[in-house]
Formats: structure tokens, sequence, C-alpha cells
């Protein structure tokens, strides 16, 4: 099965192979040409297209054989959340998330696809049935389709970019697991997922990544962009006698960030009445690779173990000389699309 991971800057595309036994066959990564994709939505689906399909080629180290994706739906353009209703049958419950989703999402109903499931009841009412509500705007899926659809892959599902973190990050069988924070950073966004009792309880999204922290240090220290990502890269948070100024700098915008995923977590932990609250934070993306950064979640997130996460948790590490092999560092980059490919059992 193939994973496509589609952002505002880049395709991110993974292969497995084996089955029932995951393994890494092949992995790509390619750059979107400036503006191709504004928030969410693919501005001319013929190039993307094409984009694609060069990417697919290029794929090390081999391209792509399957012509079958599971692909990405962008964060920013969707939406996710546990709604609590009356106990119903299934035919009237599908009417019934119709109307109450309404006074929660933040698009016009008429212009998304709407998808829901039923979760294990948490409320401890009996009469009470909980559902995970999923929405996408019908502008970011029906441009993304025609793209995959002009180079001849076949869809087998679209899915939000929350879902296949967990499924990337997470033990495949986790209906006993609780209390995750799992915390995505890309180059321009975070995605903030909560994962409680066996299945997703919210997602949010802040629009600051990776990218912000390299062009706030370029700022700030009057360098170049690309000598700001090297310096970011090799010293991180941790102040060195070398470059303190580099590791104060970047402290400052990382804590502000890493204050704003707290702030929004606890917002929504409250609102959704979980008393638990949060056991656990996993940080994900290429941005997590950002040296010191668990140490800064440490500090605003105190009590709670905060550990890097591993991409790789659910794939057979395999030793054929054909198969493509990553780091654990480089996997971070590969989250969204390893759990993309990984549904691969879900839709045989």
């Amino acid at each position: 099965m193939v994973g496509i991971d589609v952002s505002e800057r880049s395709i991110k595309i993974v292969e497995l192979a084996g089955g029932m036994a995951p393994k890494l066959r092949t992995v790509c990564w390619s750059s979107l040409a400036p503006n191709l994709m504004r928030r969410g939505v693919i501005q001319d689906a013929v190039v993307m297209g094409e984009t694609i399909e060069a990417a697919l080629i290029k794929c090390t180290p081999m391209p792509v054989s399957s012509r079958t994706a599971v692909v990405s739906i962008p964060e920013t353009q969707s939406f996710v959340r546990v709604l609590e209703l009356p106990k119903m049958s299934i035919r009237e419950m599908d009417e019934a998330v119709q109307w109450a989703i309404r006074h929660h999402i933040p698009f016009d109903l008429d212009r998304v696809y709407l998808d829901w499931q039923p979760l294990i009841n948490t409320s401890g009412n009996a009469n009470r049935q909980q559902v995970l509500v999923g929405a996408a705007q019908r502008d970011v899926i029906d441009p993304l389709l025609g793209a995959l659809d002009m180079i001849g892959l076949r869809v087998v599902a679209l899915e939000l970019e929350a879902q296949a973190i967990v499924r990337s990050l997470l033990p495949l069988d986790a209906a006993d697991v609780s209390g995750v924070l799992l915390v995505d950073l890309g180059a321009t966004a975070t995605d903030i997922i909560f994962f409680d009792r066996g299945a997703m309880r919210f997602t949010g999204s802040i629009q600051r990544g990776g990218d912000d922290l390299t062009q706030n240090l370029a700022q700030e220290l009057k360098i170049q962009p690309a000598i700001a990502a090297e310096k970011k890269a090799s010293v991180g948070l941790r102040a060195t006698e070398k470059d303190p100024q580099v590791a104060a700098t970047l402290r400052k915008a990382t804590l502000e960030l890493v204050e704003q995923v707290h702030k929004v977590a606890q917002e929504l932990i409250a609102q959704l009445n979980l008393p638990d609250g949060i056991k656990t934070v996993l940080l994900s993306g290429g941005a997590a690779n950002l040296p010191g950064l668990v140490d800064v979640f440490s500090e605003i997130f105190p009590s709670v173990p905060v550990q890097l996460g591993n991409s790789l948790i659910n794939l057979v590490v395999g030793r054929e000389s054909k198969a493509a092999t990553i780091s654990p560092a480089d996997a971070m980059h590969f989250t969204t699309a390893i759990g993309l490919a990984l549904r691969q059992e879900e839709v045989h």
C-alpha cells in the first residue's frame, strides 16, 4: 500500500510491503511549487498530478510499484470532534449527527464531506452514545481526487492526518491506550491530537511550525534563512559557549509555541470533560528533531512524561538488500505517510 501525505510545502510518499508483517519498501519526498496549495486547497490539479507522478518515480531505493493509495486530508481544512447524543438506531444517529454537528463545525455543512463512527462511551450514562465525527471541505477533497485520478492512482481512502499519525505512533491494537497527547510539529503547522480510551477525542491545529522558528531566528540574528536552518538543526535549544544567542533565540520562540499547544490541549480537555487528562506526550513530525525540544515540552507539561514518538513501531525491520532503510529521526518526517500506508489491512 502507498501512503501519500500532501502538505503545502511538500509531498511525502511511503510504500509498504509484506501484508500482515509490513516492511518499508520505498520512500520519497518532493517539494511543491510555491502557492500550488493554499491553506489546504490545490490551485492547479494538473500540475499537482504531474508533481505526484514525478515523485512516485523518484522514490528510493526503487520506484513505487503499487497504484493503490491512501491519501491525507490537510488538518487545517478538516474537523474532528466527539459528540454525545441520546442512544438511538444507526439510521436515526446518521440524521442526528447531521443536525448536532451544525453547532460545532467551523464550515458550511453543505460544503463538506461528513463521516462518523461510534465510540466506547466514557460519559457513564447508559442512555447516551458518544460518536467521533470527521468533516473535510469539498473544496479540498474534489481537486485532490481529480489530481490523483489524472495519473491513474486508485484511492482506496482519504484520511485525516490525525488518524494516520495515531496509527503510526501508537500500537495497532490501541484499545487500552488512554491519555496520550500527540503533537506533530510540521514545517508550517503543529497538529494536536488527544487519544483516550481507544479513540481520538479531539484534534486541533496551530498555524506555526518549524519554518516559523527558522524565520524568527533569521530575523532576530540577521542571518540568511539557510544559515538559520543549519544552526537550528545543529545547536537547537541547548545553550553552548559557541552559539549561546542561537539557543536563547530559539528557546524563546519555541516556548511560545509549546505554551500555545498546552493552552489548546487544556481548553479542549476541559470542554470535553475528560477527567483523567494527559498522561503522556508524544512528539512527531520533522520539527520534533529539534535538539532540546523534549526538555522544553517537559517544562510546560510538568509531571507528564514527554518523549519522541517512533514512527517505525508498527513496521517489521527487514534485512533484505532491496528494502528501504531509514533512521528514526528521518522517519519523523514521514510519520503521516507511514500511518496512511499502514491502513492497508483495514481496506483489503
